[in-house]
């Protein structure tokens, strides 16, 4: 409010009182099961079949929703989440590393996020890097800091975390950094067992340089052993598989001595990848491996590890192999031109999840605390109980989506191809579509496996589901798709998550009133539904509100009914189309979202008329894109929020009424077409 305190002219700003309501998202995709890798029980987003990838390890065959990713974003989606429910009787890999060289007490513990056999691929690699060679950190505080790299060799995934620190006073105390959801670790959980104490034994081979010889050239040539030390599964070191690289050249007789330690290291480096180079060509498993060598705290030291392909045919033991030089059998030893003393540290190149090291000088891990990362169920499917409360879990406020999928609740049995390996299926399906209706989302069943032709699949809709929904839509058959992972095989495959691409695509084309069903409804990368139907089959099933899969000539294998499970004639229920059902959430959810504004202002008709033209605003936006009926406004939807909506009754409760009216497009479902002759009169 202005004040008028000296004569002159005063300016304002008035607010317009328009405030654009954007349109909710309507295809984001959830998808709920077990995957190779990943995170468990939490909502990650993927864009595209790569995330997932490198978040959950790709296709595996005991995984339906690995599958049902692919289909998704073959078809159309553009977003997803995935949340995983990890195997019956899975564990995550796990390792405590010690405080010190010499004692057996932990200093951290690292715990993989993912449970199964593949969080064993998960390495974690300590050094201390820029921080023991920091001059304004006190020796104190230096013993604690520390640099974390997290690499795992399923996805591909690399993290670093720089300067962490076991003291709970540092603003980087290690567990606070690495164990935030938002900007912590996908792949570990760490726990500081030593608070306050020594940060453990640093990862790789350090040796400290001498000094660098005077000017001039070698009178010989400078070389040196690299012995690359591998270790079997009781953490031993494996002399058989073990590799030595004798007679190493780093610097050739007459070459210039070297102006600088960084050129030490560059010309060591070298010379070690070339003689592994032409190792690599009668040993296979050093194909792709390599040293790295880089100088350390101000120059001071030469620091040692094997790098190796993250992911890959490569063996995984050289991707913590310990990297040590010795003496060559001829020239001038390298050690005695450029190291004093021995080797400071000559520990492993990085510490593999769950896996042992027996102690050799200062390879530490304390083995108690090992827990060796372990699939579960055989056939890679998580306990009824744990696959529920995945899907109660959806209720909380943190779960955003639009079209659930849960291709692995109708996998069938080991034993029966025809049983369900959940048997309590359907529970779980009516817990999901009640979690749907109060998210204003939509769920896609799929197919018991029991459910080979038109009789059982009408049984199956009408006794099998023991749920009315509006919020959800069951489809036959399965489709018959690629498996990637054994060329040339097809198999049958729950239709979810091509439905749910198939769902994002027409909002995207079209909007989320056209029904996702029709000649146009192409389900790609389907060679056909996995039972042909007729058109007398489909007759039978559609008035039941079960949409059919179909395959038609020209068009391919396409979608061809778009009914909720409440769809069934008989029902008559208002909400039977699922372009109808979906549009009003659309219309809820967007005007929800974007009238939060409104919470706390004063309630009268200044607010009341705000509200009117925003929503009136975004209801006409949507009538001239065509979402309904009618050829006027007036036909095609009311908002009203007035005086008769809101009672002083209301006013007093802090309740504002708004209301809002739609004439929703239902689909063609049936053409006729009539067709009479035309008679000639007679002359």
């Amino acid at each position: 409010m202005l004040q008028y305190k000296h004569p002159g002219v005063y300016t304002q700003e008035l607010p317009s009182g328009v405030r654009t309501i954007t349109g909710a998202a309507t295809s984001v995709a959830l998808f709920v099961g077990p995957t190779r890798t990943g995170i468990d029980n939490r909502a990650i987003r993927i864009q595209n079949f790569g995330d997932f990838e490198r978040q959950f390890g790709g296709l595996v065959q005991t995984s339906s929703l690995s599958y049902s990713v692919l289909h998704f974003f073959a078809n159309g989606g553009s977003e997803a989440f995935v949340w995983r429910v990890p195997p019956a009787g899975a564990a995550p890999a796990a390792s405590a590393l010690k405080r010190d060289a010499s004692g057996s007490a932990a200093s951290l513990t690292f715990t993989a996020l993912s449970a199964g056999a593949a969080s064993g691929e998960i390495y974690v690699e300590i050094d201390s890097f820029g921080i023991d060679a920091d001059p304004f950190t006190s020796d104190a505080t230096k013993k604690r800091g520390f640099n974390l790299v997290v690499t795992d060799r399923v996805t591909g995934r690399v993290e670093r975390f720089t300067r962490l620190s076991t003291a709970s006073s540092n603003a980087r105390f290690a567990p606070n950094v690495v164990n935030d959801p938002g900007t912590g670790s996908k792949l570990v959980k760490l726990a500081v067992n030593g608070v306050d104490a020594e940060r453990p034994v640093a990862n790789g081979t350090a040796y400290r340089l001498a000094a660098l010889p005077a000017a001039g050239n070698f009178s010989a040539n400078i070389n040196a052993n690299v012995v690359i030390a591998v270790r079997d599964a009781a953490g031993a070191v494996d002399s058989a598989q073990s590799v030595t690289l004798t007679d190493v050249t780093v610097f050739a007789n007459a070459t210039p001595k070297p102006v600088s330690l960084l050129e030490v290291a560059t010309k060591l480096e070298a010379a070690i990848n070339l003689k592994i180079r032409e190792t690599a060509a009668a040993n296979s498993a050093m194909q792709g491996v390599s040293v790295s060598v880089s100088l350390a705290e101000n120059g001071q030291y030469l620091w040692l590890k094997t790098s190796a392909p993250v992911a890959g045919q490569f063996a995984a033991r050289l991707f913590d192999a310990t990297v040590t030089l010795a003496a060559p059998g001829s020239g001038t030893s390298f050690l005695g031109q450029f190291v004093t003393g021995s080797a400071a540290v000559a520990n492993v190149s990085r510490y593999r999840l769950g896996a042992s090291y027996t102690p050799a000088s200062s390879e530490q891990v304390v083995g108690s605390s090992l827990v060796v990362g372990i699939d579960g169920n055989p056939a890679g499917q998580p306990d009824t109980a744990a696959f529920k409360a995945a899907v109660l879990a959806l209720e909380g406020p943190d779960a955003f989506f639009n079209l659930l999928c849960l291709p692995d609740l109708v996998r069938p049995a080991a034993g029966d191809p025809l049983a369900l390996h959940h048997t309590s299926a359907m529970s779980i399906y009516a817990e999901a579509a009640r979690i749907c209706a109060e998210k204003h989302a939509f769920l896609l069943i799929d197919p018991p496996p029991n459910v080979v032709d038109v009789g059982s699949a009408e049984a199956y809709k009408t006794t099998g589901i023991p749920f009315a929904s509006s919020h959800s839509a069951a489809y036959f058959p399965n489709i018959r798709v690629d498996d990637p992972l054994e060329a040339g095989s097809i198999r049958s495959h729950p239709p979810s998550g091509a439905m749910a691409g198939l769902f994002a695509r027409t909002d995207g084309q079209f909007g989320v009133w056209q029904a996702p069903a029709g000649t146009e409804a192409v389900l790609s990368g389907a060679y056909g539904p996995s039972i042909d139907l007729s058109d007398a089959d489909h007759g039978v099933l559609n008035p039941i509100g079960l949409n059919c899969i179909r395959k038609f000539p020209v068009y391919g294998t396409v979608s061809f009914g778009s009914r909720t499970v409440d769809g069934a004639n008989a029902l008559g229920s208002e909400w039977k189309y699922v372009p109808v059902r979906r549009t009003a959430s659309y219309i809820l959810r967007s005007l929800s979202e974007g009238l939060r504004w409104a919470v706390h202002k004063p309630n009268g008709e200044q607010l009341w008329s705000q509200l009117r033209l925003n929503s009136t605003a975004f209801m006409h936006g949507l009538f001239r894109q065509g979402a309904f009926k009618g050829v006027s406004a007036k036909e095609a939807y009311f908002v009203a929020c007035d005086a008769s909506t809101t009672s002083g009754d209301d006013i007093n409760q802090g309740v504002v009424n708004i209301v809002v009216g739609f004439a929703p497009l239902r689909p063609a479902e049936f053409v006729v077409i009539s067709l009479r002759q035309i008679v000639q009169p007679l002359v």
